[in-house]
């Protein structure tokens, strides 16, 4: 049997946001996955901090909303 892939939306994964219906502004926008939530019910899907560029805070989005570049950050980068 072969390796299960990785997940693609891993700390600080680069992504873009795709979809953001709460603040329609951050569409198109890059960023680095900085948090991921674990939750206790395991039908919840995670839910993801990224520091979006130009940005000093996080932003909560679902994975639906965001898109993973390919590329990956650098902890560094942020800390």
């Amino acid at each position: 049997m072969g390796q299960a892939a990785e997940d693609e939306f891993h700390f600080y994964a680069e992504v873009r946001v795709v979809s953001s219906p709460r603040r329609t502004e951050l569409e198109g926008r890059l960023g680095a996955i900085l948090g991921i939530t674990e939750p206790t019910n395991p039908d919840t899907p995670p839910s993801y901090a990224v520091m979006l560029d130009d940005h000093d805070f996080l932003v909560q989005f679902e994975r639906e909303e965001l898109q993973p570049t390919g590329r990956d950050r650098k902890h560094e980068d942020y800390f």
